[in-house]
């Protein structure tokens, strides 16, 4: 199992020199693997520090997204809302525009009538004024003829009636 390891040829030249090589040398070298080890363990935490703050802020920045998200989801419901209500209110708008547009026509139309009715009536009652004018010439002749005739006759019965006195 160690022969497959990628540690092997590593495990292998260690032996070599172990066999070859003095102890100060060999101390020198396990000093050397006791520093890159002390040197692999500070960066492995130094690592392990910067990735469980880039966990932090990317959890924190998921969570601040979350909320936006909620946020926004909540503004588009809201808004999505107030649009229905809008398109109600131009739909109302757009209906009562219609049908006060079928009223004004309607309107016009009467107010059309309403004036030729209006200048017929103008019309006759001008026509009946004058008409009435004339009648009224007519019927203040006719009581001037008659106040003149029953002031002759007036005369004569009152000639007629002193003559007869005498």
């Amino acid at each position: 199992c160690i022969r497959d390891s990628l540690y092997t040829p590593l495990i292998e030249s260690l032996t070599q020199l172990a066999d070859h090589a003095s102890p100060e040398i060999i101390d020198k070298i396990i000093k050397l693997f006791n520093e890159l080890r002390n040197s692999f363990v500070q960066d492995k935490q130094s690592l392990t520090k910067i990735e469980n703050q880039q966990v932090e802020a990317w959890s924190s920045l998921k969570a601040d997204l979350e909320t936006e998200r909620e946020t926004l989801q909540t503004k588009r419901a809201d808004l999505e809302r107030q649009i229905e209500g809008y398109q109600k209110i131009i739909q109302d708008a757009d209906n009562n525009v219609k049908f006060h547009t079928v009223e004004l026509g309607k309107a016009e139309e009467n107010l059309a009538n309403q004036d030729r009715l209006c200048t017929q009536l103008s019309e006759d009652y001008a026509s009946r004024t004058e008409e009435r004018k004339r009648e009224m010439d007519i019927i203040h002749r006719v009581i001037e003829s008659f106040e003149k005739k029953i002031k002759t006759m007036s005369e004569f019965v009152k000639g007629r009636v002193e003559s007869s006195s005498l």
